[in-house]
């Protein structure tokens, strides 16, 4: 006899609510009985382990309302969370047995909710079981992107370690020697800057596949650029191209149209050249939105695709002005031409 669906609803929906406490509750609960978590900056905890908690809530009362498959994609943001604990030297062990203490500490609390009675022991016990069966699956993510993390590492020690990668992409330090790395390479950063985004294709195995990605992008970009840097993010790979110059974009696009085979299925998205770590993270967003958004018959630049973006997020008209207003004004100013550049850009707002 299944509980009352409203009920279940009822007690998920107060979870929801309660979600942000309760993460917080249990960061302090691994801080206790963890040593390596109590060993992890506060900044850490609380911006990248109680973040993971309150995700995981969210996933688990989305999974119960929906009473549907968990999709192969939804584990991604676990997984990177999984991979990020590698180098915050916290080991597998600790990291799931902090999930068990997750899926107990929020047993509880819906037990509590679920209320007394026959019917309120009867949801409790079904809440159990699924609480039970989701700490399963999740577990199982976790341990494989953790190994696969850990096999990684050594793998290839000239790229970029993937909490590196991660703090130069968000500005949030996923450890304390990831941020004192990043703080080194914000001189290298400095100047024009390019990034390629690599996706590879569903079923391809991830180590070696990322492996194989790593090493083709290095060839065809790093004799390009002033100063590379390459990195793994779950499947997909970032290669940092630091450029002389804007202009020397010409001569890294064609490369990365070699890097685009059909035959390996790997999407390329190319973002436009920006200045410094600030520019790293918009060219990354953009070379991001062109490999989603495009084929992998060739790679895609983010201006190819600027157009449909617009269409649906208005918030592209500023970079929509850059690409075709810019240049105008640029032309303008080689030929000692006035140019009246509020006025273009009063312009193309208005056609656009």
């Amino acid at each position: 006899m299944a509980a009352d669906a409203s009920r279940r609803q009822a007690v998920l929906d107060k979870v929801f609510a309660r979600r942000h406490e309760l993460a917080e509750d249990l960061v302090a609960e691994y801080r206790r009985e963890i040593p390596e978590y109590g060993e992890l900056p506060e900044p850490v905890l609380v911006r990248d382990v109680t973040e993971a908690a309150v995700l995981n809530i969210e996933f688990l009362v989305r999974s119960l309302a929906d009473d549907a498959p968990v999709a192969d994609g939804a584990h991604e943001w676990l997984r990177r969370s999984a991979a990020r604990r590698v180098h915050q030297r916290v080991s597998l062990p600790s990291l799931l047995r902090s999930f068990r203490i997750w899926g107990i500490r929020l047993w509880q609390a819906m037990d509590k909710l679920a209320g007394s009675g026959k019917a309120g022991r009867l949801l409790s016990i079904e809440l159990a079981e699924a609480t039970m069966v989701h700490v399963d699956r999740v577990s199982t993510a976790v341990t494989s992107a953790y190994v696969r993390e850990s096999a990684a590492v050594p793998a290839d020690r000239t790229a970029l370690r993937t909490d590196v990668l991660e703090t130069l992409l968000t500005g949030e330090a996923v450890s304390e020697q990831a941020r004192r790395q990043s703080a080194v390479l914000r001189m290298t950063l400095r100047g024009p800057v390019l990034v390629v985004v690599v996706q590879l294709p569903p079923g391809v195995d991830s180590t070696i596949g990322v492996q194989s990605a790593i090493r083709a992008v290095r060839n065809q970009l790093a004799p390009l650029a002033r100063e590379f840097l390459v990195g793994a993010r779950e499947s997909e790979v970032v290669a940092i191209c630091c450029l002389d110059a804007a202009e020397d974009v010409r001569e890294i696009e064609p490369a990365c149209d070699r890097l685009a085979d059909p035959e390996r299925g790997w999407a390329v998205g190319v973002g436009r050249a920006a200045e410094g770590l600030p520019g790293v993270r918009q060219s990354y967003a953009e070379a991001r939105e062109a490999a989603d958004l495009g084929g992998r018959t060739r790679a895609v630049r983010f201006g190819d695709v600027l157009l449909d973006r617009l269409l649906r997020a208005p918030g592209h008209t500023d970079a929509l002005l850059e690409e075709t207003v810019q240049p105008l004004l640029d032309y303008d100013a080689r030929k000692g031409r006035r140019s009246c550049r509020r006025c273009a850009r009063t312009s193309a707002r208005t056609s656009a």
